[in-house]
């Protein structure tokens, strides 16, 4: 299990940020790259051989502006590309996942939504064969019923497209459905289908935080921190994976950034503990 920050660390300069999350023993990062793609590659090179060198795994979210159902034929091609480019970007830091949101059902009926946005990902995958890319494309949960990116299509995408492996976010899973992750099984549940559709758990990238959801109490509305009582709680999740000995990427969305990374990480390792101490180890 590696945690850390969603972004640099709020706690130091950007340029000192790794260095920072190497104090703080997080061995993970994942790049923003929400609202622009950076395109030279030889700072993207050197970031990615310092975060080796620190023993900081990395991932790269991609850019929010990508609709790949989008019913403009433009709009599609360009979300596309905008992905294509956070790939080469992640390629270049030695980012082995890019995290993106696949866009919206807008005027299309959800099954075609899917299939279209499965499409483009197929057409993408075989580009970046042809260029020898192997990085990984994960498909976000999505936190709003309006969006593409419930588990089930995520799942679906990483079915159909060899080199998808979907970006479980619980806190999107928590509100899409109205706050349905209140007990431990409940997220033993959601594992359990993604065990039994991709053939395991270790490996995912995950991103966690509380969230507050809209009034209509269903739907996400803004990311809140650890302990603020709006749910999931992740003191259950913490349980039910270490039971299962599973190893993530576990990145933390919260306000807090990297104070919640750790206290995340504390939380797991006591869970651990108990776990092992009871031999309930699975």
């Amino acid at each position: 299990m590696r945690f850390g920050p969603a972004g640099f660390p709020m706690g130091s300069l950007k340029e000192k940020g790794l260095g920072y999350l190497q104090e703080l023993q997080l061995g993970a990062m994942e790049y923003q790259a929400v609202r622009r793609v950076p395109t030279k590659i030889e700072p993207l090179k050197r970031f990615g051989e310092e975060a080796r060198a620190r023993d900081i795994v990395l991932s790269l979210h991609g850019p929010y502006a990508i609709n790949l159902a989008s019913t403009d034929d433009e709009i599609a091609r360009m979300s596309a590309e905008r992905l294509y480019w956070a790939i080469k970007a992640a390629e270049a830091m030695g980012a082995r996942h890019v995290t993106f949101h696949p866009g919206y059902y807008t005027r299309r009926g959800k099954e075609e939504a899917l299939r279209i946005a499965i499409s483009a990902l197929s057409d993408l995958k075989e580009r970046l064969k042809q260029e020898g890319i192997k990085v990984e494309l994960g498909p976000e949960t999505a936190g709003r019923p309006s969006q593409l990116g419930s588990l089930d299509e995520v799942l679906r995408m990483a079915e159909d497209v060899e080199g998808v492996r979907p970006t479980i976010d619980f806190a999107h899973i928590h509100a899409r459905y109205g706050g349905i992750l209140r007990k431990k099984g409940d997220y033993g549940r959601v594992l359990d289908e993604i065990e039994s559709r991709t053939g395991g758990l270790d490996g995912l990238v995950v991103h966690f935080t509380e969230v507050e959801m809209t009034k209509k109490g269903i739907g996400e509305m803004r990311h809140r921190q650890l302990g603020s009582g709006y749910g999931p709680d992740f003191r259950l999740l913490a349980e039910e994976i270490a039971e299962r000995g599973v190893k993530w990427l576990l990145i933390s969305e919260s306000p807090l950034l990297e104070q919640d990374s750790l206290r995340m990480k504390r939380i797991y390792g006591s869970a651990l503990s108990q776990v092992v101490d009871s031999g309930r180890l699975k």
